[in-house]
This record gives C-alpha cells, sequence and structure tokens, in this order.
C-alpha cells in the first residue's frame, strides 16, 4: 500500500504529536529518575543510621548494592539525556522536512 503525501496541516500535526508524546516521555522519566534517587537516599539513611549496613555487608550485599543503585541511577540519567537528544533531532527534522513547508 502506497502511503501519500501529507498535506502540511497534517505533517505539523503528526510532528506536533510525536514531539508532544516524547515531552512527556522526557518528564515522566525524569521524575522516576528523581524517584529513585530520593527513595535510595532514604534507604542509606536508614541502614547507615541504623547500623543495618553491617549486615547487608556482612552478607556481601552492601557492594552489590551500592553498585547496582548506581548503574541504575545513571541508566535513568542517560534514557533521559537520550531523550533530550531524540526531542532535539525532532524539532531539527520537522524544520527541515520539505513537507512542512507551506504551499503559499
Amino acid at each position: 500500500m502506497e502511503r501519500k503525501k501529507a498535506s502540511w496541516e497534517e505533517s505539523i500535526e503528526r510532528y506536533k504529536q510525536l514531539l508532544e508524546e516524547v515531552k512527556d516521555l522526557i518528564h515522566h522519566n525524569t521524575l522516576l529518575a528523581e524517584y529513585y534517587q530520593i527513595t535510595n537516599k532514604k534507604f542509606a539513611y536508614l541502614i547507615y543510621e541504623h547500623n543495618l549496613y553491617e549486615i547487608m555487608d556482612e552478607s556481601n550485599k552492601l557492594k552489590d548494592y551500592e553498585r547496582n543503585f548506581q548503574f541504575m541511577h545513571f541508566s535513568l540519567k542517560g534514557q533521559v539525556e537520550q531523550l533530550n537528544h531524540l526531542q532535539k533531532e525532532l524539532t531539527d527534522l520537522l524544520i527541515k522536512d520539505p513537507s512542512n513547508c507551506p504551499d503559499n
């Protein structure tokens, strides 16, 4: 099935919809990264405040926990950075796309 060329209005609307969805994704992933960090800071504060880290250290899980936290935290932040880059590329594409130039 051949895809017909989108009109200027349709093309702008499609880009607008995609950019809004990417913006929403960035917002929610940013919140997720922030919530993850806050939750883990609370956990770390509690285990260190109540000397519970000793139990985790004895079970050889403290370093695993710290390493996994760092990995997940940087992964979430990296995802947000990649989405920001995607948003910029889509905005550039919107500007460069010849179908987004009105006929008049």
